[in-house]
């Protein structure tokens, strides 16, 4: 069994190679997609474990590894992060470290969820982002107004509030520009929140 440190980047990525003694026996770095780095790993003609820090898309690289190694490990980064305090980092050394920790079977792993419980993940999270760029929107109307000395009902949100809102004179034509807008800002954030939020209770239906 050989064991493979990979250190992954969107563009170029560094993999180490220790023997089953432990022996390293060569490191490559390469720059390309992953894809090119599977079809780099995939030569390797003995039986192999890899190792590799969660980021970004992981669970994509998780699947892809499973097709061509003997196992597949996703290392946790901030356990990594307590185990590796040295200030020397570099991709050649991260690869050592995660294959050596790799060999010993001393990797702090994570959870990899499966394809849909990835995707649902990231709907909720989409979800998450889209509410708080809403927000945003409603707090720069709200600093609009006060900014020209309006003071806006109750309910300001609501259907009521948004027809008082348009109804407004805001002073001078820009203020008015800046509160159309916001207006239609706010109008599409609603629209897009509302179409992630059916297809999450279509998911929490069959659970």
């Amino acid at each position: 069994m050989l064991y493979v440190g990979l250190d992954v980047h969107a563009r170029q990525s560094t993999f180490c190679v220790l023997d089953g003694n432990g022996r390293h026996l060569h490191t490559h770095s390469m720059r390309g997609p992953w894809d090119k780095l599977l079809l780099k790993l995939a030569e390797i003609k003995r039986p192999f474990a890899v190792c590799f820090e969660a980021t970004s898309g992981y669970g994509y690289l998780h699947e892809q590894l499973n097709r061509i190694a003997k196992r597949v490990v996703v290392a946790h980064p901030g356990q990594l992060r307590l185990i590796f305090r040295s200030r020397r980092k570099s991709d050649r050394v991260d690869a050592m470290k995660l294959a050596k920790l790799l060999f010993l079977d001393e990797v702090p792993p994570v959870y990899v969820p499966s394809a849909d419980v990835r995707a649902w993940r990231g709907m909720i999270e989409f979800r998450s982002k889209l509410v708080s760029e809403r927000t945003r929107v409603k707090n720069r109307l709200r600093a609009l107004l006060r900014t020209l000395g309006i003071v806006p009902p109750r309910g300001l949100w609501t259907k009521r509030g948004m027809a008082w809102l348009q109804e407004q004179s805001m002073g001078t034509e820009f203020d008015q520009v800046r509160r159309d807008v916001l207006i239609d800002e706010l109008q599409s954030h609603a629209v897009k929140i509302k179409r992630v939020e059916k297809v999450l209770d279509a998911v929490a239906e069959e659970h």
